[in-house]
């Protein structure tokens, strides 16, 4: 298993970073995007460092700033950051990864979206909104 400097360091901050978040898209979502990223990554050639770090900072690039001051605060260095950042920014459901990173941390958070897990977050999403179950459905197109 691969080793990220400040492990537990990131992970308390990411955890803070997501308590606000909807239930869909807590921190839980991103422990299992994180799982998904290792068995992602276990066949390729990649920075798991720089894509575990991202995967940490996953739908919280609005608290930008405070992500980086936090990744200097633990020593990590600007070019980096700038790479975390970039590797978060290009590997969102709507993003045209690049990189290897971006490519596996796009992918990990789409698998997440699959399956019972994805039909059980678009759900409770739809609840913490207070929308009917017929308005849920016709976001999923399902409608």
């Amino acid at each position: 298993m691969i080793e990220v400097k400040n492990l537990r360091k990131i992970e308390d901050f990411s955890r803070k970073l997501h308590e606000k978040k909807d239930p869909a898209h807590d921190f839980s979502h991103i422990k299992r995007v994180i799982k998904l990223c290792r068995k992602l990554a276990a066949s390729e050639k990649c920075d798991m460092n720089l894509l575990l770090v991202s995967a940490y900072f996953h739908g919280v690039l609005d608290k930008e700033a405070e992500i980086r001051r936090f990744l200097e605060s633990i020593s990590y260095s600007n070019d980096f950051i700038n790479k975390v950042i970039t590797t978060v920014r290009n590997s969102t459901s709507v993003s045209k990864p690049k990189t290897i990173e971006e490519k596996i941390l796009h992918d990990a958070n789409l698998l997440d979206a699959l399956g019972a897990i994805g039909i059980a977050r678009s759900f409770t999403k739809g609840g913490y909104e207070k929308q009917t179950l017929n308005e849920t459905l016709k976001i999923l197109g399902k409608i």
